[in-house]
């Protein structure tokens, strides 16, 4: 009975690590832009004091997530933002 405790408690922390939040900075024409990966469905973007809420949408290559006003696509350590229209190359800080 105790290895089978000891396993579900193992299980249940790995659970538990797998939703942490993972942050990431570009520096997009010369502007600051922080995506805060909530979970596999959500991301928060940071773009000049604003905050967005995303939603993660499949693609061939690369992550995307969307909303109704902003588009935010990377791959590797580059990105391309659109807000409102304006578009917006990105790398890694």
């Amino acid at each position: 009975m105790k290895v089978h405790l000891v396993i579900v408690a193992s299980l249940l922390s790995l659970t538990a690590c797998s939703d942490q939040q993972i942050s990431t900075a570009y520096l997009c024409n010369k502007n600051t832009v922080v995506l805060n990966v909530i979970n596999n469905k959500n991301a928060e973007l940071t773009f000049n004091n604003d905050i967005y809420l995303l939603n993660h949408e499949e693609s061939a290559s690369g992550n995307k997530y969307i909303n109704e006003n902003v588009l935010f696509w990377g791959k590797g350590n580059n990105a391309m933002l659109i807000i409102a229209g304006k578009k917006y190359q990105c790398t890694t800080n």
